[in-house]
């Protein structure tokens, strides 16, 4: 099969313009892969304030009798009376803490 000149032009014509359309296409590809990558990063934030006091050897001893002496009480009711978080309650009285 022969091709003429301006059959084998316009076909180069054809083909630098699909290779055009591939180049904005891929640029377009690598913008959307930028901007996917800015997204996989954690974004900072900020920790809630402390709003329970630390404890203490007396806190702890405290929390503790007063579990032992009041068994009926809730480990919220013993959290509030001694302003700590309910979590500390639950890990004195589980020993780990």
């Amino acid at each position: 099969m022969s091709l003429t000149i301006p059959q084998v032009r316009d076909r180069l014509n054809a083909l630098v313009l699909r290779q055009r359309e591939l180049a904005d296409e891929q640029q377009g590809i690598a913008r959307e892969i930028e901007s996917l990558i800015q997204h996989m990063y954690r974004r900072s934030y900020n920790r809630a304030p402390v709003t329970s006091r630390r404890v203490t050897a007396e806190i702890h001893s405290s929390v503790r009798s007063m579990a032992e002496d009041f068994p009926e009480l809730s480990h919220q009711e013993i959290a509030e009376a001694h302003n700590i978080n309910i979590g500390r309650v639950s890990e004195i009285l589980h020993g780990r803490r």
